[in-house]
């Protein structure tokens, strides 16, 4: 039990907490600029990237965007790398990005067989683990608590765990899993205009010393109990509204099969969101990102706003500690803490530690 509940966290960290710097990584696109070679939410796995050659999928940092973006090396040149999604119609740089520097290139995706291996709907998990971060915490930390229960039953000598040596660890991995959890629940969406000394009222283009306004939707993962805090860069944002309602009341369901059940499970809204984007007064690329974090609504939306301000991640730390904590002191007011966890028949009272 020890053994799969170990493998489990590993799990969870490998997925969520690996940092961009690892040589491995599991992650999935959001968009259909791969298609059909990696679909939307098709996961796959990065390594390190080699000599990169064209052909090679690779993934790369591209501050005009402020995200990582996984394309298609095209050609490799000495000035830097030409890159292009499979399903869109011109390379990057034809679109107005610079060339990928070499330093830029964070991994390649891992082939099988002459293409990329994916793995499809990685990002279907992956959105609803971070949804319902509170379900993964309760069963992680259910299963912790059980596993070292048990084992206490195998010594030979007097039991001498107690039930606070296993609580007070559940809340600390509890806490950490939902920081993570809520904090990688954000969406950031980037809009790159390219800039012209021309007149011009193209989508995506703005002319030297005009400002655009115009309106994005934006998807977002919530449960009901979500407070939604949105900010931008490069643009101000004038008004959000929730998309126009279907007839039955709710946002008209898109797709078919899983994607319906997968816009059901996750509770997923759409919001209208009107900006401006400011008279840029040199041609070029602006890109402007949108933001919007969901916050379990533990905390009054007032206080969630003030402390996402602070930082995001004190934010999400106010609100996981403000959820899980109660619990546990729930725990030190109906249950001795200092009880040693016994295995005997009487199962539910002493390993709960209510008896001696």
């Amino acid at each position: 039990m020890r053994t799969l509940v170990g493998l489990a966290v590993v799990l969870v960290v490998a997925l969520l907490v690996a940092p961009a710097a690892s040589p491995v990584q599991i992650s999935y696109v959001t968009s259909d600029s791969m298609a059909p070679t990696i679909e939307p939410d098709g996961g796959y796995v990065l390594v390190p990237a080699g000599a990169v050659e064209a052909g090679d999928v690779i993934t790369f940092y591209s501050a005009e965007r402020g995200s990582y973006v996984t394309h298609r090396a095209m050609r490799v040149t000495d000035d830097g790398i030409v890159t292009k999604g499979d399903n869109n119609p011109s390379t990057d740089q034809a679109a107005g990005y610079p060339l990928v520097e070499r330093s830029a290139v964070s991994g390649q995706v891992l082939t099988l067989g002459g293409g990329p291996l994916v793995v499809p709907h990685v990002g279907t998990g992956l959105s609803l683990l971070r949804t319902y971060w509170y379900a993964v915490v309760t069963v992680l930390g259910g299963a912790l608590a059980i596993s070292a229960a048990r084992s206490s039953r195998r010594r030979v000598r007097p039991a001498v765990l107690r039930g606070r040596e296993v609580i007070l660890p559940a809340l600390v991995v509890a806490v950490l899993v939902g920081v993570v959890l809520v904090s990688m629940a954000a969406v950031h969406q980037t809009q790159t205009y390219r800039v012209t000394a021309e007149d011009s009222k193209d989508l995506g283009v703005l002319s030297v010393g005009e400002e655009r306004t115009e309106s994005l939707t934006v998807r977002s993962a919530s449960t009901p109990f979500t407070h939604l805090v949105t900010r931008a860069d490069g643009m101000r944002i004038d008004e959000t509204t929730p998309v126009a309602a279907g007839p039955n009341g709710t946002v008209a369901e898109r797709g078919d099969g899983l994607d319906r059940v997968r816009q059901r499970l996750l509770d997923t809204s759409e919001q209208n969101v009107t900006v401006t984007v400011p008279a840029q007064e040199t041609s070029g690329v602006h890109a402007a990102t949108l933001h919007m974090y969901p916050y379990p609504a533990t905390l009054p939306r007032g206080v969630v706003t003030a402390l996402h301000s602070v930082h995001p991640l004190l934010a999400a730390l106010a609100t996981v500690l403000t959820g899980v904590g109660p619990l546990y002191l729930c725990y030190w007011a109906l249950v001795d803490p200092f009880a040693p966890l016994r295995g005997t028949r009487r199962r539910v009272s002493r390993r709960l530690g209510g008896e001696r």
